[in-house]
């Protein structure tokens, strides 16, 4: 096959399916993308065994279906999308009565696998109407976009753009107080937190609010905070020139001596000792 061969959208039709196939060229940031959609089918059926590649991205447009994920079958219904990570068995099928019209996009890339871990986003269904659009997107591009190499990254722009929005929805329906003390601490890695008074702005007692943080993460607040400051602190070390009393200051720890033995307590070294060794 030639280069320009290689280099053009290839197109096809197969039960009641439009797909475009990308080969991008070395400067796209994807191996390879599929774009289409599937129209209504009762005898819709994917399998792919779990050394796959592919990383599919589907929104539903009306109907039903079910994918599998670890086994157990889900099901799948009008606006929702379902993320399916490579090196997973994909196994998902339209339903025999009310067969689903879905888009599609099947990526393969190096790096999405990092891309979905930071992201915290695993194979399941969710929900996120604005993803539609990129979905369209993404279709409307692989049928008509004029020039290759654009559209490939306007391919690859919907998909970052589908894990943001999906990412926004988990972190939307996430429960209100959990994620809000999440937020607090996050937001005072620079700053003095006294828990009484986050306690207080979400209307729940101290212990509560312990107890609440500790379920979903695992770890205390105030564990959390000081994993949070030492890793900041980390950064500071090796990316700036500021001292370490000033950078103790920085993360609201006015004693020096008290940082630096919390950093050894945590890191098996003293701050000056772990800035000579990572500059």
């Amino acid at each position: 096959m030639s280069n320009l061969e290689q280099m053009q959208p290839k197109m096809s039709v197969y039960r009641k399916e439009r797909t475009y196939a990308f080969l991008p060229a070395d400067q796209i940031p994807y191996r390879h993308a599929l774009v289409g959609i599937s129209y209504p089918d009762p005898d819709y059926r994917i399998f792919r065994n779990a050394d796959t590649h592919i990383n599919v991205f589907e929104y539903v447009l009306e109907g039903e279906g079910e994918i599998c994920i670890g086994g157990m079958w889900k099901k799948v219904k009008s606006g929702d999308i379902y993320i399916l990570r490579e090196q997973e068995e994909h196994q998902y099928r339209s339903d025999s009565a009310h067969p689903y019209k879905k888009m599609w996009i099947n990526y393969t890339a190096s790096y999405i696998s990092a891309y979905l871990d930071a992201y915290h986003i695993q194979s399941g269904i969710y929900t996120s109407e604005t993803a539609r659009q990129y979905f369209e997107l993404a279709l409307e591009t692989a049928k008509y976009g004029n020039k290759y190499s654009e559209s490939c990254f306007t391919i690859a722009e919907c998909v970052h753009k589908i894990i943001h929005l999906v990412a926004a929805s988990i972190n939307a329906s996430k429960n209100a107080d959990e994620y809000k003390i999440r937020e607090a601490l996050d937001a005072s890695v620079y700053e003095k937190i006294n828990l009484d008074t986050v306690a207080s702005n979400l209307h729940i007692s101290k212990s509560n609010l312990i107890r609440v943080f500790k379920k979903n993460y695992g770890v205390t607040p105030y564990e959390y905070l000081l994993t949070l400051k030492t890793e900041t602190a980390k950064i500071l070390l090796r990316e700036t020139t500021m001292s370490v009393k000033e950078i103790a200051d920085r993360l609201c720890i006015s004693d020096e001596h008290y940082f630096s033995s919390l950093f050894f307590a945590r890191v098996g070294m003293r701050p000056r000792e772990y800035r000579t060794k990572k500059s």
